[in-house]
């Protein structure tokens, strides 16, 4: 008996085109999860595993479905394979009744995917390093500006029209700001003029 067992990470994502490959390879029973890649335990993935025995085949569209981590499928991969249970990775081409070949293509592949996801994640982390480093700021503008920010540490310093000192809340409130948003941006200032 052929399983087969289709993810989607989202819910903006539909799961029809792989139901329809899964169901075109002759699976006889899908099951259909939306669940993050990096979730450990995936129910209906675990539902399909109960359901299978020794001769039947797992089948999903591309490896990727399972898992991203090379080690978490290569143990999972040898689990099936040590229950007797076949494999197969439609667009990836792997199906474990190719043998060692099979196993080892997919085994490559997937390391090969890692590889990519980890050089992408150090391109996005040296990005961050450049624009720290040129003093630019990632992400939204600050509605403040940084004047503000100056004159309300200097209202800070004087009393309201009572005679009493100014509170860090008042402050804010003038510029516009939340007292903790106040103070966080005074902070930065500070560490700005430092460096």
């Amino acid at each position: 008996m052929k399983v087969g067992y289709a993810r989607v990470s989202n819910e903006n994502q539909n799961l029809d085109a792989q139901i329809e490959e899964l169901q075109a390879a002759g699976c006889e029973t899908i099951f259909q999860e939306n669940i993050s890649a990096v979730t450990t335990i995936k129910p209906e993935l675990e539902n399909a595993l109960l359901l299978l025995t020794a001769g039947d085949t797992l089948v999903v569209c591309k490896l990727d479905r399972l898992g991203r981590r090379t080690i978490e499928l290569v143990s999972f991969l040898e689990s099936l394979k040590n229950r007797d249970i076949g494999f197969h990775s439609l667009m990836d081409g792997i199906d474990s009744s190719n043998g060692a070949i099979g196993d080892a293509y997919g085994i490559i592949l997937n390391g090969f995917s890692e590889l990519e996801r980890d050089l992408a994640r150090g391109r996005a982390r040296r990005g961050f390093e450049v624009t720290r480093a040129s003093k630019k700021r990632s992400g939204p503008k600050e509605k403040v500006p940084d004047d503000n920010i100056k004159k309300g540490i200097q209202l800070l310093m004087t009393t309201d029209k009572d005679g009493q000192p100014r509170t860090g809340s008042a402050v804010a409130k003038t510029i516009g700001l939340s007292r903790s948003s106040f103070y966080r941006r005074i902070k930065k200032l500070k560490a700005d003029e430092q460096e």
